[in-house]
């Protein structure tokens, strides 16, 4: 009784309090601050309430972030998990003011300050006793049973917060402008409209472009960036002695009709999609069909498939064209990621998180995942966002997609239907046959049970107490476990058997082994998505990102800061919503100001060391501003005028002067822009693990140069896998020609990586990476002087050496830096290779250290 005394005084005293407050508002004058924001006429407590609503309810409404809920005069005096956040008649005391002045963290709102103006509504709204007049009704029913959890009551709709007009100005949310450069003052710099824009930049900070890279140096350079391997000997001869006028032009034309010109930038492109061959986590079971979507991008980098089509098909090749092999392998994209081992709805949102994850990455260069569980902090990307792009891969369901004729799987079907039906009796006659025996080794094992469990096990069914009924429904799990695990062997259980019934068994058993024997062994499939039906069932807001506290149904949708978009209603006859075809030409469409400027961004980086955006997936707030934004808009255009053709763009910055200089440091250079943000010189970058052990095989003469098809493995040392039963490694030794093919070909297992790869800074086959590290290390050298791989590779080199050029050491060495190098050796090179080789004519000497240590050469480890 004290305690409901208590309340009711406590009661008492707020609502005389907030009367006396409601009172004193209303006889204040208007502040000037009303006046600038034009609401002379508005109570403070309903401005305030307006701020609020606007900034404030989409995580401190309906969502109740931290426990606070804005709304209503009980849930602001309440306050949240961390105590009041206001103070009647006090603003410096209260939490919510330091908040939104920054003076305290967490600041609020995350992404931005309040105008100062907003500001002192707030400080006044407090300062006046904080009057809830002008705040909105108590909670609805609906939402009271949104945030309980009642699922029979319709959730309220979300207060989602508008866009400010800096959100909306945002540099990457502009549609791209065509800026024509100014002509610069030299002749070789104005031929190429990269060159103009870059030259314009340069002259701004008095930078000077550096000199043009000697014939040598460009072959090899454009021969690594666009296949991925060395340049031969006669290939830089003729390059170099070539003086006709396009000489350039006609090199990049042949490196990009190469047919390794795909295998060198799908490497690129699979990082980017976290590609792997293998589930990751504990198990990570084998994808054995998974290198089919790898195949799928060399192939659509060699056919220069237009870029906006290779998005359509990764993201709905199903529902353009599927009865097409090339569109449903594509959509393998759409299941590269990390298999969790958990099932049910968390690991379902986990999965869809993937997806959205990476598919705003790639193509859109956006964060949208961190939109799962609140409003970006950062960029203008709702929740609600999140989950209406959910509700575009709700429908999609995986699909082993036969990649036969269709006859074939037909008559794959019938037959094994035909084996099928003729097991059936046979394995149910053996069924009876072994049941009076089964039976006898089930009640052996039960009558080994304690007493209690043995009384349960023989008690009949009607009878059994609760508790006998939960201990039998134990014996039975314990005893299928056990007959599956066969602790009831079947040789246990034919030595009990007659001698007729032995008989009998095992011809039974002969007959079903033979009959499985000729079923047909399963048709090739690939990894691929699919719907069922014009129908999707509903995807829910979740708050906080949580299962377990459902909102609103969601309708699928896109970026709404890009503006509204509205997805095409699907055909009578189709067999899925249209939900990613929709999304699909959202992405590709030229009106998107994201898809275009994302990828010629990746091209750029991959051929000038570093993006005009260094943050290739990353074009928000947090993100790096372009360093040439007219150039980038430039680029992002062309690209969809010439049809979206990744050759044309690689082409197009192939031929630029900038490409061409020189990789030097210049002090002039340096002292102004040391990092080279804008691009006077070429960058000398560190090659990738993968084309490391390329060239190496390159060089050697093994290389393996067949495109496509299933991976190979080359050989790892069982001790880094042994520990686990579910990782195994099929490695052939490193002498197996079988294992020299390019390594874009070397299964990619999660769990397991190829010790080079990983040493080089091969990325974790887990997230999706825009840009490799490039670190120095110790290992990387200890790798490179005593592998396995490396030592017999250097043998092998310097057995090519005495073939080509027999036994002359000077001829063996000028053989190797043309084939390793594309040059001849210095003299300084020359004598100290003479000396570290020896002088014995018959060319044993230490020739395959001395190849091996080529091999370890900053010059051919690295583009020049």
């Amino acid at each position: 009784m004290p305690k409901r005394a208590d309340r009711r005084l406590t009661s008492g005293v707020i609502i005389i309090f907030i009367g006396l407050v409601v009172l004193a508002a209303s006889l204040s004058p208007v502040s000037s601050v009303d006046a600038r924001l034009g609401r002379s006429t508005s109570p403070v407590s309903e401005q305030a309430f307006a701020i609020l609503r606007q900034n404030c309810l989409g995580c401190h409404g309906v969502a109740r972030t931290s426990g606070l809920d804005l709304r209503t005069a009980e849930g602001v005096l309440k306050g949240g998990e961390n105590g009041r956040v206001i103070v009647p008649g006090n603003p410096e005391a209260s939490r919510l003011l330091q908040f939104v002045t920054h003076r305290a963290k967490p600041v609020m709102p995350p992404d931005r300050k309040l105008s100062d103006a907003e500001i002192e509504i707030l400080r006044r709204w407090i300062a006046e006793g904080a009057s809830f007049d002008g705040f909105a009704p108590p909670a609805t029913a609906a939402e009271t049973a949104l945030t309980t959890g009642n699922a029979k009551t319709e959730p309220a709709p979300l207060a989602i917060r508008p866009f400010t007009s800096e959100e909306r100005g945002f540099w990457a949310f502009q549609p791209p402008r065509r800026v024509v450069p100014a002509t610069p003052s030299d002749p070789a710099w104005s031929r190429n409209p990269i060159d103009a824009f870059l030259f314009a930049a340069m002259k701004a900070k008095q930078l000077s472009p550096s000199p043009r890279a000697d014939r040598r140096t460009l072959i090899r350079r454009v021969t690594l960036d666009v296949t991925g391997l060395l340049p031969t000997p006669a290939e830089v001869e003729a390059f170099v002695n070539d003086e006709r006028p396009d000489a350039w032009e006609r090199l990049v034309d042949r490196l990009l009709a190469s047919p390794h010109y795909g295998e060198r930038w799908a490497r690129h492109w699979l990082d980017v999609v976290r590609y792997a061959d293998s589930g990751g986590f504990e198990y990570d079971y084998d994808r054995p069909e998974g290198w089919r979507y790898r195949d799928y991008v060399v192939k659509s980098f060699n056919t220069d498939k237009p870029y906006d089509q290779f998005i359509r098909d990764q993201i709905a090749g199903d529902e353009y064209a599927p009865d097409t092999s090339d569109a449903m392998i594509a959509t393998g994209f759409l299941r590269l990621g990390p298999d969790g081992e958990d099932k049910g709805e968390r690991a379902r949102q986990d999965a869809l998180d993937d997806v959205i994850t990476t598919t705003s990455l790639t193509f859109m260069g956006l964060t949208v995942g961190c939109a799962r569980c609140h409003d970006h902090k950062f960029d203008p990307i709702r929740q609600a966002d999140f989950y209406r792009m959910q509700a575009v891969f709700t429908p999609a369901e995986p699909l082993n997609y036969p990649v036969v004729p269709a006859d074939v799987v037909a008559a794959h079907k019938a037959e094994t239907a035909r084996i099928d039906s003729l097991l059936k009796p046979l394995k149910t006659a053996r069924r009876e046959l072994e049941a009076p025996y089964a039976k006898i080794l089930i009640e052996e094992a039960v009558a080994r049970l304690p007493e209690y469990m043995q009384l349960a096990w023989r008690t009949p069914e009607a009878e059994r107490t609760p508790g006998q009924k939960l201990t039998y429904q134990q014996i039975r799990k314990v005893i299928e476990i056990d007959r599956q695990a066969q602790k009831f062997s079947e040789k246990e259980m034919i030595a009990r058997m007659s001698t007729d019934d032995r008989r009998k068994h095992d011809a039974m058993t002969a007959e079903i082994k033979s009959l499985e024997d000729q079923k047909p062994k399963p048709y090739p499939t690939a990894r691929a998505i699919t719907e069922k039906g014009r129908e999707a069932a509903p995807t829910w807001f979740l708050h906080r990102g949580g299962v377990d506290a459902r909102g609103p149904a969601m309708d699928p949708g896109t970026l709404s800061v890009i503006g509204d978009y509205r997805f095409p209603e699907p055909p009578a006859n189709a067999s899925s919503t249209w939900r990613r075809r929709g999304l699909a030409e959202w992405m590709t469409s030229r009106d998107n100001p994201l898809t275009a400027r994302v990828m010629v961004n990746r091209i750029w980086q991959h051929h000038f060391g570093e993006g005009i955006v260094r943050t290739p997936s990353n074009f928000g707030k947090l993100g790096e501003l372009p360093s040439h934004p007219e150039l980038l808009d430039w680029l992002a255009l062309e690209f969809m005028d010439r049809g979206w053709s990744v050759k044309q763009m690689h082409r197009l910055m192939l031929t630029s002067e900038a490409y061409r200089m020189r990789s030097d440091d210049l002090a002039a250079g340096t002292a102004i822009d040391p990092e080279n943000r804008l691009f006077w010189r070429m960058p000398r970058v560190r090659l990738e693990a993968e084309v490391i052990r390329d060239l190496i095989l390159d060089a050697a003469g093994n290389l393996d140069r067949t495109l496509g098809g299933p991976c190979v493995y080359p050989y790892i040392d069982p001790k880094l896998f042994q520990s686990s039963t579910k990782r195994t490694w099929p490695g052939k030794s490193d002498d197996d020609p079988s294992t020299w093919r390019r390594s874009l070909y070397v299964y990619s297992k999660r769990s397991i990586r190829y010790p080079l790869f990983e040493t080089f800074d091969q990325p974790n086959l887990v997230n999706s990476c825009e840009r490799r590290n490039r670190s120095t290390i110790a290992p990387q050298a200890l790798l490179m002087m005593n592998n396995n791989f490396v030592i017999l590779e250097g043998k092998k080199f310097a057995e090519r050496l005495v073939a080509e050029v027999g036994n002359d050491v000077n001829r063996q060495i000028e053989r190797a830096w043309q084939l390793a190098l594309g040059r001849q050796p210095t003299s300084f090179e020359r004598e100290r290779a003479i000396a570290f080789i020896g002088a014995d004519l018959n060319g044993q000497g230490n020739l395959a250290e001395f190849c091996q240590l080529i091999f370890n050469l900053n010059e051919f480890l690295y583009r020049q």
